[in-house]
């Protein structure tokens, strides 16, 4: 091989590596061969070994972010974020070919977001934050209905099956309005419990890749600030003595999920809908309404610890209760979340 095509061949190869979207690889990786059994690392021509596949949602994350939120009085304002929360997700499989089944199940604690700046209450910060949720999803090669008739009868059932679940969602939107003079109305919800069931129709049995039909049950408190009367100095922000509006959507529930992660992880959509019928403690049927969107790309590793660009957005409806009006609460954030990977 002449000098001018060996000068060829490694620009061709620098090239390449330079476009390879492995996270955290500054170094060349020697051939695939190397990690050809699917391993989460890859090592370097000089024998370091290096992670080039994760695991998104097993980690504990520190997130900083600027959100663009717009509040009840229609204003917008720029304010700082912090996300923290651990998550964890295990996989099993069992059987092999048609009997072969493969349960999912995701867990996060004490997963949220506070903005520090944003002060809904007098001395605590504007935040949305979960003690734990949970989901646990079932795929199975030859799903099927039995049917316990003379001899049985097995029926093809085109879905996967689940549940989640989540306690101790505690919220402090931006502060709605009072119907009439629109003074503001301090407000904190307490999402106390939920759980829904899942169909999964597009089966597809791989991690973090599903898009879920949900119906369930949940219970919420709402306490409202108590109204001044009309003689009296501008309120503060706080809930004083609170007026409370109880929740409860018997089986009403709707909730559409889409989870999309590439195979090695380094791309993850996380997109959410749910529509709640629910009776309240004002004796009337009421409807709330939550939408969201969370995007992650890992644009490097630090020790193969990945640092990821996150893009959310979230609309979410709270009817009106209590002579206060409706909040129509949406957000934007884009920014940065620091990683310790839990495997």
């Amino acid at each position: 091989m002449t000098a001018r095509r060996r000068l060829a061949a490694l620009l061709v190869m620098a090239a390449a590596a330079a476009l390879s979207p492995r996270a955290g690889r500054a170094e060349p990786a020697r051939e695939e061969s190397e990690r050809a059994d699917g391993g989460d690392t890859a090592v370097s021509e000089e024998g370091r070994r290096f992670r080039v596949r994760f695991d998104p949602a097993s980690r504990v994350w520190l997130g900083v972010a600027s959100a663009l939120h717009r509040g009840a009085g229609g204003a917008i304002e720029i304010e700082p974020e912090i996300d923290v929360g651990l998550s964890y997700r295990a996989r099993s499989a069992t059987g092999s070919g048609p009997g072969r089944v493969v349960w999912q199940s995701d867990h996060r604690v004490l997963a949220g977001r506070v903005s520090p700046t944003g002060q809904a209450l007098d001395g605590v910060p504007a935040l949305d934050a979960a003690l734990y949720g949970a989901s646990f999803l079932r795929h199975d090669e030859s799903p099927r209905v039995v049917l316990p008739m003379s001899p049985p009868i097995a029926v093809p059932f085109p879905f996967d099956i689940g549940v989640e679940a989540e306690v101790g969602r505690v919220s402090i939107p931006s502060i709605p309005e009072r119907q009439g003079d629109g003074s503001p109305v301090p407000l904190v919800q307490l999402g106390v419990a939920r759980a829904t069931a899942i169909l999964d129709p597009w089966r597809t049995g791989e991690a973090g890749r599903s898009f879920e039909i949900g119906l369930g049950v949940r219970y919420d408190i709402d306490a409202y600030a108590e109204s001044p009367s009309p003689q009296a100095a501008p309120a503060r922000r706080t809930l004083g003595e609170p007026r409370v509006v109880h929740r409860i959507a018997p089986m009403t529930a709707g909730s559409l999920r889409l989870r999309l992660q590439s195979g090695d992880g380094l791309t993850v959509f996380d997109g959410r809908g749910d529509v709640v019928p629910h009776w309240t403690s004002e004796g009337r049927w009421r409807v709330l309404a939550r939408s969201s969107a969370h995007f992650e790309r890992i644009l490097a590793a630090i020790d193969d610890q990945p640092i990821a660009a996150v893009l959310e957005g979230e609309y979410r409806l709270l009817p009106p209760a209590l002579n206060v009006q409706a909040v129509h609460d949406v957000r934007v954030s884009l920014g940065l979340a620091f990683t310790l990977a839990l495997r």
